[in-house]
């Protein structure tokens, strides 16, 4: 019976009905649905609940650029009740509805839970991030630090182990946690397999490949040079959509050199806009550029003659105004193909008719690997536009050189993989831990996070061999029926005696695998000799046992010789037990060993040091002893800004130029610096060396020169510097609110001020 039940003017799902019945029981809620189903309805309802009353809801995003789109989206519909809190943007920080990062939520429910005291509901978009290699540990951490009364609602396309990751919210918060899983697209996909220059089914493509010969397709797999046909596939698939009109087109590419190149190449060839589009973009470029006065960026006048012809590209490289700009220009539907990275999937709600692939292969920063199935479905979510298209279209090249057929099949078909914790301790963790609960608290939590839940689905197994084997030995042992025996010190000494025959042993075979010759005789007969020796005096000692001298000795040890085995087996079990059991605790206490060391805490509590390092989530420990050194105090806003940028920098991208600083009194602080900080890396390899290549670059710019100016410098991508810079000033701000004295507090909010400004200066264009 459908039961027709609206909320802003839709008919919910059934699903959704369900999620906002125990929303309304006050329960957690995991949910996982299709991209483009409705979820965020889901969080608006919750969000208008809360805003009924008098108290306040908290939206986690991970990444900056979704935490704005949803501060827009959020504030259009609660108008002055939403505020956003992000290491670029502070809105409105006591609003009812307070959007941030995910990292900030981390750190205020760890060092400050008096400000969330009266949050009821934390909203976590993407909640599958927990599971990011780098960054999961913060997810993790929040939950398990955060108010025994907050609920959570968990966002994500997909969680294949959804139940298993309810049950540990359950088992850190403490109450119910709901679990509904949706997997019925509002918009049905549809596959395209594109070979050799068209688009075929599936099962098509399998019945061409099995005709070829193996020889052709390893032949193929193996080559390393790309056909003709191969460079302008992008094109070819444009062509063939356009005339099946199947535009708008997404299409990924995991390389923004390759897209870029990519842009170029169909400028060249294609121009889909009408007159009054043309004018329409030209309007809003022109708008972009004289706010944010571009006009002397290259890149804008490029990305204009782009898209003028309704092609876009966005990616991490461009300045944030200009991805702002194709954002808007797709979303008024004037942009009709946008060549984009993969990060687009994520954090831009901003589906197309059509996604493509270029290629199911990409470079995760240590080698290649072909993507994982959650990642395409994550990418290939964003085809069909719910209430526009009958059919979303996904578009997967059919490169033999990277996969091969079942390869392929595993990627679009397979099951996606599970959730998995990659939970890691910062020291900034450890010191909140040490300095705010008590050694048993401690363990306690240390056995809260996902990992620790996960590998708990392996004790009882593992427990059992445990059992197994102490079963095992208690019935082998010997059951003496002399009235009279020593069998426990017997034990101990035949234990011993098995243990000096098995290094005999061992000498004597890597003996035979060794030196040849006379030479190897002398020492073979020379350690024959100390071992019977050896034997002789051992088997006298024997025969002062008791049960030495017992007829019935070869049965006992016959038996104690296998105990001996097992015990090995045994402690190797227990072993692995022990670990499961604790995983967390041994890192720990060996951190909090480090921090002893270095005089961050003892026994008391946290030390100065461990105080300050504990406010500070970037390079907590080189900060901390930069801070300690009295850098900040002596050097002045430009040179400690041009020290941040190189405390923060983690941009790895070969091959970028950056103008050599003439030597100065500027550089040879900074490279002290550096040779103070690469002291320490070189005791405590946790610490990375201080990389200077960009200080000089910040510096110039702190001093005011203009962006254009500074750009002439290096060779790194506009966007990528302007995020080194906001990375900059997000720990200006963290060593600021982390200092006591006033007058350095002021200092440091100037630099901030130095930096952030022009076109660093977070804006949104929709403002």
């Amino acid at each position: 019976m459908d039961l027709n039940v609206t909320f802003r003017n839709f008919i919910l799902d059934s699903f959704q009905i369900q999620a906002i019945s125990e929303l309304e029981n006050g329960h957690s809620l995991v949910l996982a649905a299709p991209t483009g189903s409705g979820k965020t309805l889901i969080a608006e309802y919750l969000i208008e609940k809360i805003l009924k009353t008098d108290r306040r809801v908290i939206y986690t995003s991970p990444i900056k650029a979704l935490s704005n789109q949803k501060f827009r989206d959020f504030s259009a519909l609660f108008p002055g009740k939403v505020g956003i809190l992000t290491g670029d943007v502070v809105v409105n920080r006591e609003a009812q509805a307070l959007i941030m990062t995910t990292e900030i939520y981390r750190n205020m429910s760890i060092e400050d839970p008096g400000a969330i005291h009266d949050v009821d509901f934390v909203i976590y978009d993407e909640i599958h991030y927990l599971g990011d290699i780098e960054r999961g540990t913060v997810w993790e951490e929040s939950i398990i630090f955060s108010p025994p009364n907050v609920r959570f609602l968990c966002l994500s396309a997909t969680i294949p182990n959804a139940d298993e990751f309810a049950r540990w919210i359950e088992s850190v918060a403490n109450h119910k946690v709901s679990v509904i899983t949706y997997e019925k697209r509002a918009v049905p996909l549809s596959y395209l397999f594109f070979e050799n220059g068209t688009f075929l089914s599936f099962k098509d493509l399998q019945r061409k490949t099995s005709r070829k010969a193996p020889a052709e397709e390893a032949k193929k797999k193996s080559s390393r040079h790309k056909e003709d046909a191969e460079d302008s596939r992008h094109i070819q698939i444009l062509k063939l959509l356009k005339s099946q009109d199947r535009l708008p087109l997404l299409y990924f590419a995991f390389s923004r050199a390759l897209v870029d190149k990519m842009t170029d190449e169909a400028c060249r060839q294609f121009d889909f806009t009408t007159k009054s589009q043309k004018e329409r973009i030209t309007e809003l470029v022109e708008n972009c550029i004289e706010k944010y006065g571009l006009e002397n960026l290259d890149s804008a006048q490029i990305l204009y003659e782009q898209v003028i012809k309704g092609i876009g590209r966005h990616h991490a490289g461009l300045v944030p105004q200009l991805k702002e700009l194709v954002e808007i220009l797709f979303s008024e539907k004037l942009l009709k193909v946008l060549y984009v990275t993969e990060t687009f999937a994520m954090g831009v709600n901003m589906p197309a008719r059509t996604v493509a692939f270029d290629a199911l292969r990409k470079f995760d920063g240590k080698s290649f690997r072909q993507i994982k199935t959650m990642e395409f479905r994550q990418i290939s979510g964003r085809a069909g536009r719910r209430g526009i298209d009958e059919m979303g279209w996904v578009v997967i090249p059919y490169l033999p050189r990277d996969n091969d057929i079942i390869e392929i099949e595993d990627i679009v078909y397979g099951d996606i993989e599970p959730l998995l914790s990659q939970f890691d301790l910062s020291f900034n963790s450890v010191l909140n831990l040490y300095s705010g609960h008590e050694s048993d608290e401690i363990r306690m939590i240390l056995k809260k996070n996902f990992a620790q839940f996960q590998a708990n689905k392996n004790i009882p197994p593992i427990a059992d061999k445990v059992a197994d084997f102490r079963n095992q030995i208690e019935l082998l042992k010997p059951r003496c029926l002399e009235k009279k025996n020593d069998l426990d010190a017997f034990q101990f000494f035949f234990k011993r005696k098995q243990e000096i025959i098995h290094t005999f042993q061992n000498q004597m075979t890597d003996m035979a695998g060794g030196l040849k010759g006379r030479k190897n005789r002398v020492y073979s007969k020379e350690i024959r000799d100390r071992f019977s020796q050896k034997m002789a005096a051992l088997d006298e000692e024997e025969n002062k046992f008791i049960c030495g001298q017992c007829p019935s000795k070869s049965k006992c040890t016959s038996k104690l010789f296998k105990i001996n085995k097992l015990d090995k087996k045994l402690e190797y079990w227990r072993g692995l037990l022990e670990a499961q059991e604790q995983l967390q605790l041994p890192i720990y206490e060996e951190k909090v060993s480090i921090l002893r060391k270095l005089g961050y805490l003892d026994d008391k509590g946290l030390l100065p040091r461990g105080e300050f390092a504990a406010k500070i989530h970037i390079e907590e420990i080189a900060v901390t002893e930069l801070f300690f050194k009295g850098i900040l105090h002596e050097w002045n806003y430009h040179e400690i800004n041009a020290l941040a940028v190189a405390l923060t920098s983690e941009f790895k991208k070969r091959g970028v130029q950056v103008v050599r600083p003439q030597r100065g009194p500027v550089f040879e602080k900074l490279k002290d610096a550096r040779g103070f900080i690469n002291s320490f890396a070189r005791q405590y390899k946790f610490l990375k060396p201080l990389d200077l290549t960009f200080s000089m670059v910040m510096y110039q710019w702190s001093i005011g020169d203009p962006f254009d100016v500074i750009m002439t410098m290096t060779s790194i991508p506009e966007g990528d510097l302007i995020r080194l810079f906001r990375q900059a000033i997000d720990l200006l701000r963290q060593i600021r609110d982390a200092v006591d004295e006033n007058s350095l507090r002021d200092k440091l909010s100037e630099c901030v001020d130095h930096i952030n400004r022009d076109i660093v200066l977070a804006t949104e264009l929709r403002d």
